[in-house]
């Protein structure tokens, strides 16, 4: 019996290996066009980070569909699942922030700085997320390599829990006085943690890469 080349590879879902790679950067580079237009708007553009969620959903359709009809791949199936949603929450996290800025706008239609430090420490961790998912494409991952990577969104998500803690004190400080606007409160307070939350969302991911490298090693 005489089989094709390449028959089995296609069979065990081999040659979808390197789709998947390309599709899962392909979503973590829409998140890091979304977060570089999410700070040059100060979120203010509902319908522009609405329009960065859309084209996302289409590659998770479209990763899901791939993973859907894979048997065998280079990665474990669920876990390659998992990280393509967990990416998808990031750019999600994006737009809810995003919402909640318009919803109360007569308090934050100028942000304050220290929302904005926050906006720009998630949109570090969000480009050091897509250059660690740069190395799914590579024949081999590198645990050392990988850790290095997620090391940056570490570090960005550290200094988002400096800020948010400031911040924080800084609210009680302010909105302790008898006279102070609630509604004030809770919008920021709510900010501060939706941002914060964009950091917390790509260390998730950075793991789940990591994950994917140890098991390589």
């Amino acid at each position: 019996m005489t089989t094709r080349p390449g028959a089995l590879a296609r069979l065990f879902g081999a040659s979808h290996n390197d789709r998947f790679a390309n599709l899962v950067k392909e979503l973590a580079t829409i998140g890091v066009a979304c977060a570089a237009h999410f700070r040059a708007t100060d979120g203010q553009d509902v319908p522009g980070i609405v329009e960065f969620e859309r084209r996302a959903d289409k590659i998770v359709d479209e990763i899901h569909e791939l993973l859907d009809n894979s048997f065998i791949m280079r990665f474990d199936i669920p876990e390659a699942m998992k990280l393509t949603d967990e990416v998808d929450d990031v750019i999600d996290g994006m737009r809810r922030a995003a919402a909640h800025i318009d919803i109360y706008k007569p308090f934050l239609h100028t942000l304050r700085p220290e929302a904005k430090e926050l906006i720009i420490a998630g949109e570090k961790a969000i480009q050091a997320l897509s250059n660690l998912i740069t190395i799914l494409g590579e024949p081999r991952l590198t645990l050392h390599r990988a850790r290095e990577l997620a090391r940056v969104i570490n570090d960005a998500e550290s200094e988002a829990d400096r800020v948010i803690a400031r911040a924080e004190r800084g609210l009680v400080a302010e909105f302790s006085k008898p006279a102070a606007n609630t509604l004030e409160f809770i919008a920021l307070d709510k900010l501060y943690q939706m941002l914060e939350e964009m950091t917390d969302d790509a260390k998730r991911c950075g793991k789940l890469v990591v994950s994917l490298a140890r098991k390589e090693a």
